[in-house]
């Protein structure tokens, strides 16, 4: 069979573990799929970065195919552009220069509760780019029933679903996972309420004194209560956790190099988590554990009606919040080893769904059919995984600080042309000069040097 080149649209980061770790599980499924005989992802490109002429021309020369996502990449204002209405930052115009087939790849709608619609052009160009699909999975039912409003009609069947890569954990990482685990009283929590949740009424400060309360509570009768950071901006409640005495162990999932796999392991024996970011629901299903959260965003909802418990998704606006935050993780304790079982059951079943979603692609692009199957990385190829995800990432910010000082230096030439055109001339234009050169001068050095 043909091993297929892929370019992926992805964001490397170590900013926010949920990134850190989804589009290395992208990459891992497409290429552990049958055998790793039918994909290659040959090269990345950081999705939020302007998509230039050059970058379409490498494409279309060297690529079968180009995986966008996955994550929450329909989102109007983070990573604002005019060129899209959403996260990937590709003009209509180029995109229509595309010559090879698009796989949109377990992305979701990620408007907040009350946030403002789509402005243009976001619904042309998100046709545009389904019509250039030959495969369009979101990563939940949500997800798919919402941006359905924005296709044309006779392209609504189209819109399919693709359960996140960060799911299915325990398939990618069979050797880290554990089929059973102690029954015992453990909990990992972390919470972000950001300002576009307190522009539809939740109040950060509430909330997170009524979960430091609750988990206070379960503290004094024998829970291990364990902090685990996803992000910078999880920090302000994590220190509250830890101002109230009440957190065992610490373990802070971003800002370091070496955090790729740190929270599948750390997740591989965690029995319950309560958490408010959507991977912080996904990533610790994938490897086993009870996801509980709050509703602060749509996705919440999504995710845990998908995997038959929309009633973990908690109303942190309700009167009785606290004392439903409680009855919740006492019952999810106690039915730990049933409930393990049965959302086993679940991830089975999005492995079974993604993997025969591939098979689907491949056939769609090649016209042979393949039998699913899966190899997963071994311990040493894990390793070399995350080595060539720090290099890539290297090179993503090489670029970027590239295009930069590109952008630096052409505005500088056109203020000397200025100069000239306007006949500017005498000690004005010598002094002008001479600071326009020295501006140029590091650039030059900086650009060579890169």
């Amino acid at each position: 069979m043909k091993r297929l080149r892929l370019f992926h649209f992805d964001i490397k980061t170590y900013g926010n573990y949920g990134d850190t770790l989804l589009f290395e599980t992208v990459r891992e499924l497409f290429e552990g799929f049958a055998g790793g005989d039918a994909f290659e992802v040959v090269q990345s490109r950081q999705l939020r970065d302007a998509v230039t002429p050059r970058l379409v021309d490498y494409i279309n020369e060297n690529v079968d195919a180009v995986v966008v996502g996955g994550g929450g990449l329909f989102l109007s204002d983070t990573n604002p552009n005019q060129r899209s209405g959403w996260q990937w930052n590709i003009s209509l115009d180029l995109l229509r220069r595309i010559e090879k087939p698009l796989i949109i790849f377990a992305v979701g709608n990620n408007r907040f509760i009350d946030q403002a619609d789509f402005a243009d052009p976001f619904r042309e160009h998100v046709n545009l780019t389904l019509e250039k699909s030959v495969f369009f999975g979101l990563r939940n039912h949500g997800s798919v029933e919402t941006i359905k409003e924005y296709i044309d009609e006779k392209n609504r069947d189209r819109v399919t679903y693709q359960p996140c890569p960060t799911t299915l954990s325990s398939f990618l990482y069979p050797d880290l996972f554990k089929a059973e685990i102690p029954h015992e009283r453990r909990i990992a929590a972390h919470s972000i309420v950001g300002k576009r949740q307190a522009r539809a009424g939740f109040d950060a400060e509430r909330i997170y004194t009524d979960q430091v309360d609750v988990l206070e509570k379960l503290s004094g009768e024998g829970w291990q209560v364990e902090g685990v950071p996803h992000a910078r901006a999880d920090m302000g409640f994590h220190d509250q956790l830890t101002e109230r005495g009440i957190v065992s162990s610490e373990h802070v999932l971003w800002g370091n190099r070496d955090v790729l796999y740190q929270g599948i392991e750390y997740f591989a024996d965690l029995p319950i988590i309560l958490g408010t970011r959507g991977h912080a629901q996904m990533v610790p299903f994938g490897m086993g554990t009870i996801p509980l959260s709050l509703y602060v965003h749509h996705k919440i909802r999504y995710f845990a009606t998908d995997i038959g418990h929309a009633d973990w998704a908690i109303d942190p606006r309700a009167d009785d919040f606290q004392g439903t935050l409680y009855k919740t993780i006492n019952e999810a304790h106690e039915r730990q080893p049933e409930l393990r079982k049965e959302l086993a059951d679940v991830r089975q079943g999005f492995f079974d769904t993604s993997l025969n979603n591939l098979a689907g692609i491949y056939k769609s692009l090649t016209g042979e059919t393949v039998t699913p199957s899966f190899r997963a990385l071994t311990p040493p190829e894990r390793r070399t995984a995350a080595r060539l995800y720090d290099v890539s990432m290297r090179y993503d910010k090489l670029e970027q600080d590239n295009g930069r000082i590109k952008r630096e230096l052409t505005k500088a030439r056109k203020d000397l042309d200025a100069l000239e055109v306007a006949g500017v001339d005498g000690p004005r234009r010598s002094s002008v000069t001479a600071g326009l050169r020295r501006r140029l001068r590091p650039l030059r050095k900086r650009l060579a040097g890169s």
